[in-house]
């Protein structure tokens, strides 16, 4: 696999690392085909926790727009499979059944601001910026953010962010419930990887369902969604981590989590 995404294991987390520093990790095909490959190994049994982050200068600028400049000058659109590999990409991280934490550094911007959008969690440097300026290069929004930012944001706020392409603080973005912390720049990657070994350490498969229940939140009625609590609720009375965590609760120990 090209080194475009680059992937490194310990101690149950996969850090994958965005690794084109000097394009600030701007998104082409070959990045998109090795964040879905990389989201992939996370599957593995060993993996119970997932950290994304990138090289260099900044998290993500986006879309590679030298790319879409080459495409105009041949009278090429942006080609649909771009746009489609990064939403099965898109669709495998919410799918998959662990914790994933994005650590955000520098610029943070359009797709890239949509994959922290996608993540579970994100911790961000305070000197971090994140925009989604699709419309000041005369493009509409793809990568999920349409469909999780009207989730945070009333629809004026989405509207005005869509709309202005502006730049955003870290400190705005929190506001805002799009990210979880801010951290000085020089402490991202200790603090990132903290929170990382700490949802490693943790009942991952209870994890795993409350993705599921949040992701069908969306679309359930409350009905439904309290007969899918009841199914995941009684289907983790069952697992070892349930038991591990009632005997520590009752010796007033800290529960040693096995992930199963």
């Amino acid at each position: 696999m090209s080194d475009v995404v680059k992937a490194e294991r310990n101690n149950g987390i996969l850090e994958i690392i965005l690794n084109r520093p000097d394009s600030l990790n701007a998104m082409n095909e070959a990045l998109i085909e090795g964040l879905l490959q990389r989201v992939e190994e996370a599957h593995a049994a060993e993996v119970r926790a997932v950290l994304i982050r990138g090289e260099g200068r900044g998290f993500c600028a986006g879309g590679d727009i030298r790319q879409f400049a080459r495409l105009l000058e041949s009278g090429q659109p942006i080609p649909r499979e771009m746009p489609d590999r990064l939403h099965e990409m898109i669709e495998h991280l919410r799918d998959l059944p662990k914790p994933v934490l994005a650590a955000v550094h520098g610029p943070c911007a359009g797709a890239g601001f949509s994959l922290v959008l996608a993540c579970d969690q994100a911790i961000a440097s305070e000197e971090s910026k994140f925009n989604l300026a699709y419309v000041g290069i005369g493009l509409s929004p793809d990568g999920s953010s349409s469909f999780f930012l009207p989730r945070h944001v009333g629809m004026k706020k989405v509207i005005e962010i869509f709309f202005t392409g502006k730049n955003m603080s870290a400190q705005e973005v929190l506001e805002l419930g799009l990210i979880n912390r801010i951290v000085p720049a020089a402490d991202l990657l200790e603090q990132g990887r903290a929170m990382a070994r700490m949802l490693a350490s943790g009942p991952t498969a209870a994890y795993a369902r409350v993705k599921q229940l949040i992701n069908s939140s969306y679309e359930n009625n409350l009905h439904d969604q309290l007969a899918l609590e009841a199914h995941h609720i009684c289907e983790c009375s069952t697992s070892e981590d349930f038991r591990a965590g009632i005997a520590a609760f009752l010796a007033k120990k800290a529960p040693q989590f096995k992930g199963r």
